[in-house]
């Protein structure tokens, strides 16, 4: 299912214009998601936490800022071993913008593979991949609806010491700003860091 539902999210991002906007509250949206991950977590004896500020509302798609956070938030637990945490904080950040920063404890990402992540299908050397199963497209369509919304996507990451992954998308008083639709499909705000930490 997981991997279906990636293939149609790639699918209609052929066609952005069809996506309709929308005031949304990306704190307790991040709520339902993280809900929605309880069993897994659980299973894997990962504890996940959450803090938001107040105001955190986003102009975006509901359907598209969920995938972008579940996929991000399934990662983080698939990739951090029994334990460990993940982290999920949502803050305004500055010229009217929502920062949402998911932080994990795993297992990190290797610096030969950083700049290749959001490439479709890629996967990562295979002591990562093993037992994860997966699309190769969840940070691909994470990246484009990123992009839709306007924002920005970072990852900060080291082997061993953990996977840090910032997106910055406008706040409800930029909204005329992504509602004219007027995107520019060839420009992508990837941001990777080799600092030694995540």
């Amino acid at each position: 299912s997981e991997i279906i539902n990636n293939l149609l999210t790639l699918s209609s991002l052929v066609k952005p214009e069809r996506m309709s906007f929308a005031a949304v509250d990306l704190g307790a949206l991040s709520s339902e998601v993280i809900q929605k991950f309880a069993s897994l977590s659980r299973r894997g004896d990962v504890e996940v936490t959450q803090r938001s500020g107040t105001g955190a509302i986003v102009w975006g798609n509901i359907t598209a800022l969920q995938q972008i956070v579940g996929n991000l938030l399934k990662n983080a637990i698939s990739y951090t071993p029994r334990g460990g945490q993940v982290s999920v904080t949502i803050w305004p950040a500055l010229n009217d913008q929502i920062e949402l920063v998911i932080r994990d404890s795993g297992i990190g990402i290797a610096r030969k593979d950083l700049f290749r992540i959001f490439e479709p299908f890629y996967r990562a050397d295979p002591s990562r991949a093993r037992g994860h199963g997966g699309s190769g497209l969840g940070l691909t369509i994470v990246s484009e609806l990123v992009k839709m919304h306007q924002g920005k996507i970072s990852v900060r990451s080291a082997v061993g010491r953990g996977t840090t992954v910032s997106v910055i998308v406008p706040a409800v008083k930029k909204h005329a700003e992504v509602g004219e639709r007027e995107m520019k499909i060839g420009q992508r705000e990837v941001a990777v860091d080799y600092s030694s930490t995540a």
